[in-house]
Parts: C-alpha cells; sequence; structure tokens
C-alpha cells in the first residue's frame, strides 16, 4: 500500500515571514519534516509531511511550535489512521479552552474530500486531546429540516457515538468519539460494523 501525505498549498504569509519561509528559517516551521504515524495498520512506516504548507489560524499572539505539534500528534493512533486513509493536515486553528477562555490550544485540521477531523494538541502538557468531525449535526428532518445533502453526524443514543454520513454517497464515513475512531470508509473498523451500513 503506497502511503500518501500531502498538505494543500496554503498561504502561510500571515503566520510567519514569508521570507523566513522560503529560506527555510522560520522557527518551528521546517521546510520539510516527517510523521511516523503510531498505528498498527502501516506499522510505523514513516510518512513525508511538508510541514511548512500548513495553514496557521489564530490571533497575534498564537505561534505555535508546529515540529513539536508534528511529534505529539505521531503518539496518537487517530493519526496514523487519518494520514493512511488519505487524510491530508491541512491547518492549525487556536482554539480556547471551554473553562479558561485565556488558555488556549492548536487545534489540528485533518481533511479529504471536503470534511474536517479535528485532534486538539496541548503543547504545554505535550499530549493530544479530543477529537471532532465539522459535519453539521443532524436529527431528524422534522427538528433539524432537511438532510445537508453532502455530510451530516448523529449521535448515537445508547453508546454516545458520533456516526458520520456521505449523504451524496449514501454511507458512513466515520464512527467515533472524542478520543478514538472505531470506523472509517473504507476498511477500518474495530466494531462490528453488521447492518450499520444497510
Amino acid at each position: 500500500m503506497t502511503l500518501l501525505a500531502s498538505c494543500g498549498c496554503l498561504d502561510t504569509r500571515d503566520a510567519v515571514g514569508y521570507d523566513d519561509m522560503q529560506n527555510g528559517t522560520a522557527e518551528g516551521l521546517p521546510i520539510n519534516g516527517s510523521c511516523t504515524p503510531a498505528s498498527a495498520a502501516n506499522g510505523g512506516t514513516e510518512t513525508p509531511v511538508d510541514l511548512s504548507q500548513i495553514e496557521i489560524r489564530g490571533g497575534p499572539d498564537f505561534s505555535p511550535n508546529v515540529t513539536l505539534i508534528s511529534s505529539i500528534l505521531q503518539n496518537d493512533p487517530r493519526t496514523g489512521l487519518l494520514i493512511e486513509n488519505g487524510w491530508n493536515i491541512t491547518s492549525i486553528n487556536e482554539k480556547n479552552d471551554e473553562k479558561d477562555r485565556d488558555q488556549s490550544y492548536a487545534d489540528v485540521e485533518f481533511r479529504k474530500d471536503g470534511l474536517s477531523f479535528y485532534i486538539g494538541v496541548d503543547e504545554q502538557e505535550g499530549h493530544t486531546t479530543g477529537g471532532y468531525c465539522d459535519a453539521e449535526v443532524w436529527v431528524a428532518e422534522p427538528v433539524s429540516g432537511p438532510r445537508p445533502g453532502n455530510y451530516h453526524q448523529a449521535k448515537d443514543k445508547m453508546e454516545r457515538w458520533w456516526h458520520v454520513f456521505d449523504d451524496r454517497n449514501e454511507r458512513v464515513v466515520m464512527i467515533y468519539n472524542s478520543t478514538t475512531i472505531f470506523y472509517l470508509y473504507p476498511s477500518y473498523s474495530i466494531i462490528d460494523m453488521e447492518g450499520i451500513l444497510d
């Protein structure tokens, strides 16, 4: 299986000095880096990621260390799973802590086919935090109106897991909670999927 983790060509001129980036001297943004995701599925194969192409989104005081964040992400199995299934790391966003608004952390965006999944990274503590998908929450037509038409997600009442649906292709894309991806289209599954895709 050929593994490819390419990042979109995004403009990061507002985040760091463009000339510094071109010269490879911007602090924390090496021109080329590599990510070795902790995933049994790829056997720890090194997957190259161009860290300089990751867009930084946040306030003027938000200056994440991309190299540190990348190394923290390597220890999260969700990272390996997403990358080996063709998701690209596209941005690092500033996210404020819900309990302490003065505390912020990095929210790393993985993107594929118009859908994003975010994994939080606490640089100070050196670990990842919760993850979530950006698909619109949809309950049922009388409550939420018609389906969005591309992706939507709903929470399972028994397990409290999120199920992400691709409405265009009528399939389940992902099943997850804040710490674990249980199913990822087309083939990754650590749960019994019998009947779920019918």
